[in-house]
Order: C-alpha cells, then sequence, then structure tokens
C-alpha cells in the first residue's frame, strides 16, 4: 500500500498539469475562483427551481388539487356562492307595430268633398271627436229627405188633431177620421225612416234638431274618430274628393299606449309557447329599460318558405316611447324562475372531456377541483344544479389560469 502511494505522489509531481500550476500560480488561482463563482450560481439555480416546483405541485396536496404563490393568489377572486331566481327563457327578434285592436283607418262612408279638416298628424283624440268634414250628395238628399218628411208628419198632426175635435161632435165620419189617421202613421213613418238615416251618417240628435229648425240640406257631413287616441297618419287636404274604402286612408287613428311586438320563432319550438305567457322586450332606443309583455296571439299556421311561426305579444306603453316599427328583442320565460345556487360564468372552466368544473377553495391559495352540473345561463351567471353546497367558497375569477396551471404540473 506504502508503495502505491509513493508511485501516486511522484507520478502527479511530474505530471504536466501539476507543473504548470508550480510555474504558473496566479492563474491557477484566477481560474479556480473562476469555477467556484460558476458552480455557486448553478446551484441557485437548482435552489429556485425546486421552490417554484414546491409552489405549483406541494407533495403534501391531493392529486386533483394545486397550489398558487401569495403574487399569484393576489389576481384571482375568491369568494362564496351566491343564489339567484334563474327562468328558462326563449329569445326571438321581431318589431314593435300599432295594437291592431286598438287602431282605424278612418274612411268618409260616402263618396264627396272634404269641406274642412280638424286634426294633424300627433295631434291626441277622444272618440268622437270630429276630423274633418265631407260634402256628400247622399247625405244632402238624406236630409232634404228628412226636412221634407218633418214638414208632411207637422202638417198630418194637425190634420189628425182637427179630424178627431170634428169625429167627437160627430161632424165628420169615421171612414175620413180613419184615413186622416192612417196619413199620420204614414207621415209619422217617413219621418222616422229620415231621421235613422241621418243617424246612420253620424248626426247626433241635436244635429238632426239643427237640421229641421234649419232646413238645412246642403250640409257637412262630419267624419269622427271611433276611439281615444292619437292621428298616427293624415292623407287628405280640403277640397280633396274621398270614397268609401280608397287607400289611403284619409285618417288612421290608434291608441299608442298599447303596442304589439310580433316575432318568429322556429317551427320546432311551437310547443314551447301560449298565450298568457309572460315576456320582456328591449329595443335600442332603450337599452337600460324592459318593457312587460304578454303573449296573445299564437299563430296557427306557419310560414312555408321561412317555417317559422308568428307571436304577437301586447305591450302596455303609458309614456307612449316606443314607436311602430322598432326593432326589439323578444324574452320570453317558458317556466315560473327557480332559486338556485349561482356562480359567475368566469368561474367556470369546461374540462377536456367536457365536463365542467370549478375550483374550491378554504384559504383563497389552495385550490380544489370539482366536477359541478350546470343548468341555465342567465345575464353572466350559471345555475349549479349539483356539485356546489352552501358555504363553498371558490375562485370568483381565472378559472382558466388555474385549470391551465393544473395542466402544466401534472
Amino acid at each position: 500500500m506504502s508503495n502505491f502511494t509513493n508511485k501516486l505522489e511522484a507520478g502527479l509531481k511530474s505530471s504536466p498539469v501539476v507543473a504548470w500550476m508550480k510555474n504558473n500560480k496566479k492563474q491557477s488561482f484566477v481560474i479556480a475562483g473562476f469555477l467556484l463563482v460558476l458552480i455557486i450560481w448553478l446551484f441557485s439555480l437548482l435552489i429556485l427551481q425546486f421552490q417554484k416546483k414546491v409552489d405549483i405541485q406541494p407533495q403534501s396536496l391531493p392529486t386533483n388539487s394545486i397550489s398558487v404563490s401569495a403574487d399569484q393568489a393576489k389576481e384571482i377572486k375568491v369568494g362564496n356562492i351566491s343564489y339567484l331566481d334563474f327562468e328558462e327563457i326563449r329569445e326571438a327578434v321581431g318589431l314593435i307595430d300599432f295594437d291592431k285592436n286598438h287602431t282605424a283607418e278612418v274612411y268618409s262612408p260616402y263618396q264627396g268633398r272634404v269641406a274642412k279638416v280638424f286634426k294633424v298628424a300627433g295631434d291626441d283624440v277622444k272618440e268622437g271627436d270630429a276630423l274633418f268634414t265631407v260634402l256628400a250628395p247622399d247625405a244632402a238628399q238624406a236630409s232634404a229627405a228628412l226636412v221634407s218628411s218633418a214638414g208632411v208628419l207637422k202638417q198630418a198632426n194637425e190634420t189628425l188633431k182637427r179630424a178627431q175635435e170634428l169625429y167627437d161632435f160627430k161632424s165628420i165620419s169615421l171612414k175620413e177620421y180613419q184615413q186622416n189617421l192612417s196619413d199620420q202613421q204614414t207621415a209619422e213613418g217617413n219621418y222616422l225612416a229620415a231621421k235613422k238615416s241621418m243617424e246612420l251618417f253620424g248626426f247626433t240628435q241635436t244635429d238632426i234638431a239643427e237640421v229641421i229648425a234649419g232646413r238645412k240640406v246642403d250640409i257637412e257631413l262630419s267624419i269622427r274618430s271611433p276611439y281615444s287616441g292619437r292621428v298616427v297618419s293624415r292623407a287628405v287636404a280640403v277640397g280633396q274628393l274621398v270614397q268609401p274604402g280608397n287607400g289611403p286612408a284619409p285618417f288612421v287613428v290608434s291608441d299608442t299606449t298599447h303596442l304589439w311586438m310580433v316575432a318568429n320563432v322556429p317551427e320546432s319550438e311551437i310547443p314551447l309557447y301560449h298565450v298568457g305567457q309572460s315576456a320582456h322586450v328591449k329595443v335600442q332606443a332603450y337599452m337600460d329599460k324592459l318593457y312587460s309583455a304578454k303573449i296573445i296571439y299564437v299563430a296557427d299556421s306557419v310560414d312555408p318558405v321561412t317555417h317559422r311561426l308568428i307571436l304577437r305579444a301586447k305591450i302596455d306603453d303609458p309614456r307612449r316611447e316606443l314607436r311602430a316599427n322598432m326593432l326589439a328583442s323578444f324574452v320570453i320565460g317558458l317556466n315560473p324562475p327557480i332559486n338556485s345556487i349561482a356562480i359567475p360564468e368566469t368561474a367556470l372552466v369546461r374540462d377536456s372531456d367536457g365536463s365542467r368544473i370549478v375550483w374550491v377553495t378554504n384559504d383563497g391559495k389552495n385550490f380544489t377541483r370539482r366536477i359541478v352540473k350546470v343548468g341555465i345561463f342567465q345575464a353572466g351567471y350559471v345555475q349549479i344544479l349539483d356539485g356546489l353546497k352552501e358555504g363553498d367558497s371558490i375562485a370568483l375569477t381565472k378559472a382558466i389560469y388555474l385549470s391551465n396551471l393544473y395542466s402544466i404540473s401534472r
């Protein structure tokens, strides 16, 4: 053994490396120092990598969990689950329209020329207000017949009265008296028929009394509003010839506090809709406001080209903010609301196998992966049917970030 040691020492002394170091002591110290610094730097890198690995996946955590650093935890919003009312809904796009049950195209019932116009588009009217007047030949004939029949009736009444007195004193025969009675009844019948004709023209009892008293023949026929509402269209001027049914209508009157929302829905959704369902309507002009509506009509046939079904909903708009032909979105509730666990959509992530994942935590640093069953998505929230319970605290944001971090650490 000692012989081997002696040989090793002799070999080292005769080594050219040892000989160089003896002759170049200063350079050898520089190289040794450089090697020492390099070793320390490499060792520090190994320590840092080890610490990061511990932060990502400590050995003490379960396999479906992950831990983040304090800096990473500051970026994640953590909170308890909440409860919201979820309602199964369907959305459609449609148009605002006038309520046809409270809208009328007002025509002159008889041909004639317009004598006066009392209203313009945008005016509010009440039921029975005169919109315009027409000089109508038929009305003139009716008024002439009324004036004539009224005069004949007056004379027949006086003749009958005298005949009655004479008959009571046996001055005339029964036959003569009965003739006078028959003439009076005929005159009365003609008068009542003429009066009824005037009523059909729209004349009131006061108007009829004025025609008889003034013996007016060339009279103006008043065309009146059938509804209380607003004049939404006027297409008539003084002197214009009007005829029954000839479009456009001289006036269109509508109760604009009641409107329709008309929408088209796919025929595949027909079983979902029925009369009486509640709905909400939103228009671009008032994006922050919802208008309540109720379905009043579900079409009995489907469009053969588009295979879509027409729905109508009634909207009450007492402030008259909506306008006909506005584009509108139509949200219909299919079932009564259900109060359920709700989480923000940012707290939910879809896994590679299609399952939905949330990250549950107790301390905001250690997160456990949990599969949940979801229901309705509504206004940025998700209904949770299974997988969470009251009191659970979850990552409300950065769910995708946690899932990516989890995948990297596997």
